[in-house]
């Protein structure tokens, strides 16, 4: 499409005219009035849109390369895939825009509203996000390294499986965000607001967290190694199967409690000098560690893991085989369903379900604990040592014990 004035362009977005493929490249259009307008893949490198409003306009898969965008309105524009490498979008209004697998390398986001905005596979490092508001904004698998969010304001946002290694967090309010699975290795979230934040698996190695507020925060098998934790506040957190480099490192916290259940039920309140005794499962290096999360299938599979590992399923997992070592822990989580699967040996904790149709499906476990919200239907058969057992009130029970000699019990 030929170069159009200013004019011209705002006359035809008045009639909603598609303009596909706009060229528009290094053109001033300060000011303009172009709400829904319809610019898909356009071309927009180096234009000057201070202040244009864009509002529910169509512009995805456009370039938009260092375009100057300072205080544009872009809310519930559409932006997907477009290229804003190093663009300048500072105090821009970005509410509830579409950004998915956008490129925002190096972009100046500074001060930008970003409430509720998609930015799920988005690549957004090196950028700057200081003071930005992206409260209830979906950054899920998104490319956040070495990004400048200081003083960030992200509430409920949703950052699972990110990468932000070396982001830069301080003093950031992150609380009830989503970093399930995300990679914050060496980031810095000194001083940062984490209260009620979900970082369940993961990886904070080397993390500087000096005086966050991780209070009521799931760090359930996150991995810790080399992290600085002077000040941080762990009051209600939930712990089990964190790694650390050793108890130690927990000294330099605050909690006046900790929940170390498996399932964050609140079931194995502790407090810190009780899970800096060693009394807690909280692993070291060296430990074996696997997850099956939630909202997968794992069917007909063969699976063993040595002595001293620990095991976690939230999946569905339907005929299969799983061999265990003696102290080998393997916790059927909240979401976790095993049907028609035998495993053998280990200390089993069910919270989810365990459902038989092979006899027998529990084959010499060591230990058998069903919580209140836990459900067993199998034939168990001891070991030469007897297995020890515990329920708790309101668990769902239908098993048949039997002893190595084959004499039978019914419970």
């Amino acid at each position: 499409m030929p170069t159009i004035t200013l004019a011209e362009l705002e006359t035809k977005v008045q009639r909603g005219e598609k303009l596909e493929r706009a060229e528009l490249s290094g053109m001033s259009l300060a000011g303009a009035k172009l709400p829904r307008a319809k610019l898909p893949r356009a071309d927009l490198d180096g234009a000057n849109l201070e202040n244009i409003d864009l509002s529910g306009a169509d512009l995805s898969g456009s370039s938009m390369r260092e375009a100057f965008l300072v205080h544009a309105n872009l809310s519930n524009a559409k932006l997907g895939k477009v290229d804003l490498d190093g663009a300048n979008l500072g105090g821009a209004d970005l509410t509830n825009a579409d950004l998915t697998r956008a490129n925002l390398s190096g972009a100046n986001l500074e001060g930008a509203k970003l409430r509720g905005a998609q930015l799920r596979y988005a690549q957004l490092d090196s950028c700057k996000l200081g003071d930005a508001d992206l409260a209830g904004a979906n950054l899920s698998h998104a490319d956040l390294v070495e990004s400048h969010m200081g003083g960030m304001k992200a509430r409920a946002a949703n950052f699972s499986r990110a990468v932000l290694q070396r982001a830069d967090m301080r003093e950031a309010d992150i609380s009830l965000a989503n970093f399930e699975g995300a990679g914050l290795e060496e980031a810095v979230l000194t001083n940062a607001r984490a209260e009620g934040t979900k970082f369940v698996e993961a990886d904070l190695s080397d993390a500087n967290l000096d005086g966050a507020r991780f209070e009521a925060s799931d760090l359930r098998r996150a991995i810790l190694h080399g992290a600085s934790l002077n000040g941080l506040g762990l009051t209600g957190a939930r712990l089990h199967g964190i790694e650390l480099d050793g108890l130690e490192a927990l000294r330099a916290t605050r909690a006046e409690w900790v929940d170390n259940s498996p399932g964050a039920d609140g079931s194995h309140r502790i407090s810190l000098p009780e899970l800096m005794s060693g009394s807690a499962e909280v692993q070291t290096n060296g430990n074996q560690r696997r997850f099956f999360g939630a909202g997968d299938v794992l069917r007909n599979a063969e699976l063993e893991f040595d002595d001293g590992a620990k095991v976690e399923i939230q999946s569905r997992f339907e005929r299969c085989n799983i061999r265990l070592g003696r102290d080998t822990e393997l916790v059927v989580g909240e979401h976790g369903l095993l049907e028609d699967c035998t495993i053998e040996g280990g200390r089993l904790r069910v919270v989810g379900k365990f459902l038989e149709k092979r006899s027998p499906g529990l084959i010499c476990p060591s230990q058998l604990f069903v919580t209140e919200k836990g459900a067993v239907a199998a034939t168990i058969q001891q070991p030469n040592d007897a297995t020890q057992f515990a329920f708790e009130r309101g668990c769902r029970l239908r098993v048949r014990i039997t002893r190595p000699a084959d004499g039978k019990q019914e419970s």
